[in-house]
């Protein structure tokens, strides 16, 4: 499916997967990019999704239905290394890949493709992550999520308004935030 003359299934045939993502980071890191903008943020997102992979246990009822696919689907995930967001929900994604032989997670970089950002700005921003379910036969565009869900957005506010600490913030961000994509999913009735 093309939105605004963009070609969805040409940008996950570019796409990477988590392994060469989590390797960006990395090498970000290691390199002594230190003058890099984000750099602190590469390092402290690395460490959450290094701790997600460890914890985050996919149910056997969520495997049962990623079972049910009917099709192969493509998650098509905007992002960059330094944001928080995709630290959180890349490794719910790559645990859901792992459990289903009928989803892909391709990632592409939000600055690298800018005309591919540009068609899915949120309230005219450049948030992320953004992912694209599409269907891997054809390209067309399944659903779009993001850049968080709804209840991230109550948590920020919740934090900004002093009500919660940042590690509270993080916490319970963390927590909710493993099984929202995957209840969103189940929900969709194109999915089953």
């Amino acid at each position: 499916m093309q939105i605004n003359n963009i070609d969805l299934k040409s940008y996950a045939q570019m796409g990477i997967d988590f392994s060469t993502y989590y390797r960006d980071i990395m090498n970000v890191i290691e390199n002594g990019e230190s003058n890099h903008e984000f750099h602190a943020y590469y390092s402290l997102n690395s460490q959450r999704m290094e701790r997600l992979i460890k914890k985050i246990k996919i149910s056997e009822n969520h495997i049962d239905r990623l079972d049910q696919l009917n099709k192969k689907i493509t998650l098509l995930i905007i992002t960059e290394g330094w944001c928080g967001d995709a630290a959180q929900i890349i490794p719910v994604i790559e645990k859901m890949e792992e459990a289903s032989d009928f989803l892909e997670a391709k990632i592409v970089y939000r600055d690298d493709n800018e005309d591919l950002m540009d068609a899915y700005l949120t309230q005219g921003g450049k948030s992320i992550p953004i992912i694209i379910g599409m269907d891997e036969a054809n390209g067309e565009e399944l659903f779009r999520w993001g850049p968080r869900p709804e209840f991230g957005n109550e948590l920020l506010k919740t934090f900004k308004n002093g009500e919660i600490t940042k590690e509270e913030l993080s916490e319970i961000f963390a927590e909710e935030n493993r099984y929202t994509l995957i209840k969103m999913l189940n929900e969709e009735s194109w999915f089953f």
